[in-house]
């Protein structure tokens, strides 16, 4: 019982450092804070636990639900819900024009095609 319990938190500290590790490389230089990204990764390589639980506790900025970021004003999404959102509204309507418009000619097209007397 006692080698599984050894093995099982063997396996958590390894795979609480690789995920540190590959946030740490995947997180831009922007969003990391206290230290620089080269520091960090030295920290949960060299601390396996500690430098892990450090990572994500003071490595990098969360995003906060119902906190507008600079992103936001630049037309990437917000994180709120399509509906609130003004220009996919309008192309939701322009896209709902298209298509009524685009099934009154295929009617039109079909009405000429029936009625043609060069058809035989």
């Amino acid at each position: 019982m006692r080698a599984v319990l050894i093995i099982v938190a063997a396996a958590v500290v390894v795979g609480m450092t690789i995920y540190a590790l590959l946030d740490i490389a995947r997180t831009e230089k922007r969003h990391i804070v206290a230290l620089p990204k080269a520091l960090w990764f030295m920290i949960a390589l060299i601390f396996p636990v500690l430098g892990p639980v450090l990572w994500l506790v003071f490595g990098f900025r969360r995003y906060r639900p119902g906190r507008r970021t600079a992103a936001a004003g630049q037309g990437q999404p917000s994180g709120g819900a399509p509906d609130d959102d003004e220009a996919y509204l309008k192309f939701l309507d322009h896209q709902a024009e298209r298509r009524k418009r685009d099934e009154e000619r295929r009617r039109r097209e079909e009405d000429h095609d029936d009625t043609d007397p060069d058809v035989s």
